[in-house]
């Protein structure tokens, strides 16, 4: 025996949502496992892979060329690579670490200086 099938009725089975809409889930969660890189990471990435400065080359002029290409890892380039034309900032430190670091004098570590000489000539 034959079923007639009536145009005008609906199919109340559970049913699969529609396809766009699962593509679209499926796509929005791609969107977010995907790893994204910040501009910093990129840049650095691109730096690595450009070829080293000469030994007797200029670093500052380098970076100086770079600028457009690099703007974040050149303005890190300026403030580590950029050396006081004095040494009286040195003369102290070596004063001060003098004075302090004294086996008689205290019971600090060497490592534990080092940090703490760190902190003293790096803060802001």
């Amino acid at each position: 025996m034959a079923r007639s099938v009536d145009p005008t009725t609906t199919d109340t089975s559970p049913a699969e949502p529609p396809m766009m809409k699962r593509n679209k889930f499926f796509a929005l969660a791609n969107w977010f496992s995907t790893p994204r890189s910040t501009p910093s990471e990129t840049e650095v990435s691109l730096c690595l892979n450009q070829p080293c400065l000469q030994e007797d080359g200029d670093p500052l002029g380098y970076w100086r060329a770079k600028q457009p290409e690099f703007p974040v890892l050149t303005r890190l380039a300026a403030k580590y690579l950029a050396i006081p034309a004095t040494s009286a900032p040195v003369d102290r430190l070596f004063a001060i670490a003098g004075k302090l670091f004294r086996p008689e004098r205290c019971n600090l570590s060497d490592k534990r200086f080092e940090q703490l000489m760190m902190i003293r000539c790096n803060h802001q």
